[in-house]
């Protein structure tokens, strides 16, 4: 039954991992396998606390995706305005792209949002096109770095997951 159990933990874990990077809710479908496991385990081994607490990182995670893009714009010398765009470039395109190329189209519109957003708002700032590049392709890498960050924490959550059952 042990093993059974570990490989269901792995399969959840792979397939939320590979979903954040398809844009899809992977870090979520992580939290609801984790419910689900603790509501038959009867909380003996996770928690009620462990649960909050795995929702919470879910939550600051997501919030994460959409914000270190343009964080990471501001870190390359953007404007406010251009954080600001390269953020809601990233959720528009998301939306977007997301809505016309199902899977696939929700992955290229964050990270195409995210640049085009932040390129825009440092040339409209009066920037030359090179610090306008420099600005997106750091808007682009922070989008990048957050869906690494998520998959990581999946897996580690899946690890965690692991350990209880060993």
């Amino acid at each position: 039954m042990q093993i059974l159990a570990l490989l269901l933990i792995l399969t959840i874990t792979a397939i939320s991992a590979v979903a954040i990077w398809l844009n899809l809710p992977g870090s979520f479908l992580m939290l609801i396998f984790i419910f689900i496991w603790a509501w038959i385990g009867a909380f003996a081994l996770i928690s009620v606390a462990e649960l909050f607490t795995i929702l919470g990182i879910m939550v600051f995670l997501e919030v994460l995706e959409f914000s270190l893009g343009g964080l990471a714009a501001k870190f390359t010398g953007a404007e406010k305005r251009s954080v600001f765009l390269a953020i809601i470039g990233g959720l528009v395109g998301t939306i977007f792209l997301g809505s016309l190329f199902l899977i696939l189209g929700a992955l290229l519109g964050l990270f195409l949002g995210s640049y085009l957003g932040a390129y825009w708002g440092e040339l409209q700032a009066g920037k030359s096109p090179e610090a306008a590049r420099r600005a997106a392709l750091g808007a682009l890498l922070g989008s990048i770095a957050a869906k690494v960050i998520k998959s990581a924490m999946t897996v580690i959550i899946g690890i965690w997951m692991i350990k209880e059952v060993v």
